[in-house]
């Protein structure tokens, strides 16, 4: 599909290409060299089409992707398509490189008629180069249980700003009031902790949530071999509860668990975590 401008242009390099290459066959001398000539054009300009096509339309799926989540928004805030997070567990894996591979298993419950859509965000915490988007990577499932789920679900993602994600998954069929979905979030995201395993810098893995959440669990793994300090985030001894480990598993890597019961809405929890 392209666009209507360049659909005359379009058309003549098409002849032109034809005619050229007829040229440069069959003709002799001089007709030869211009039909070579006039390919060279024609495959040029086609190549120029195809490269400002992929501007254009890459252009307007930004648009489209951004224009989604707005209306989205809308109606979460004016026409009541609400949920609260029962149980929320991210594992981040972070590479020797920087690269992180991490997976989100969640599970909402409708708060509202029927819910058709739920959203989360996510962020790179540091000035992270624009030309890695296109290197994340997603894929959403239902969480298997017992031999059943674990299919896929579609979803539209869109960046807040150069580093903030927004992804809105959307539901195979409507959750009624009180029902229940679980969701399994795999990514990729390119040079993610780049500065920390660098050793230029502290990173921070922190969520909130807009309702109360009764469970809630952040797991970090290391490469093997690498020392690390942690201070826990949004948690205090003796009013929390919460639990905070960190060792080294069984297959030698270094793992910091947070885990919190009954977080309180828009109260972020985490770990800040720094190279030793």
């Amino acid at each position: 599909m392209y666009t209507p401008v360049l659909g005359p242009v379009e058309v003549g390099a098409a002849l032109a290409l034809i005619g050229g290459f007829t040229a440069a066959s069959i003709g002799h001398g001089y007709v030869r060299a211009v039909g070579s000539a006039v390919v060279a054009c024609a495959v040029l300009t086609v190549f120029a089409m195809l490269v400002v096509n992929r501007v254009v339309w890459r252009g307007r799926d930004v648009v489209e992707r951004r224009l989604l989540l707005e209306y989205c928004d809308i109606l979460e805030k004016v026409h009541g398509q609400k949920w609260s997070v029962k149980s929320w567990v991210e594992e981040v894996d972070i590479q020797p490189n920087g690269d992180v591979r991490q997976r989100i298993s969640f599970t909402v419950v409708a708060l509202c008629e029927v819910l058709y859509f739920c959203t989360f965000h996510d962020r790179v915490n540091w000035n992270w180069p624009s030309r890695h988007r296109r290197r994340v990577q997603a894929h959403v499932r239902s969480v298997e249980v017992g031999g059943e789920g674990g299919t896929r679900f579609d979803f539209t993602t869109s960046w807040r700003d150069h580093a903030k994600l927004k992804m809105v998954v959307h539901l195979h069929e409507g959750v009624p009031l009180g029902g229940e979905v679980s969701l399994s979030v795999d990514m990729f995201w390119p040079a993610k902790c780049q500065p920390l395993m660098r050793g230029e810098r502290a990173d921070e893995f922190k969520a909130s949530f807009s309702e109360p959440v009764p469970f809630a669990r952040y797991v970090i793994r290391l490469p093997v071999g690498v020392r690390a300090s942690f201070d826990k985030i949004g948690v205090v001894h003796d009013q929390d509860d919460f639990t905070f480990t960190s060792g080294v598993n069984q297959h030698g890597r270094p793992e910091t668990t947070m885990t919190v019961r009954n977080l309180a809405a828009y109260r972020k929890f985490g770990v800040r975590l720094d190279l030793a």
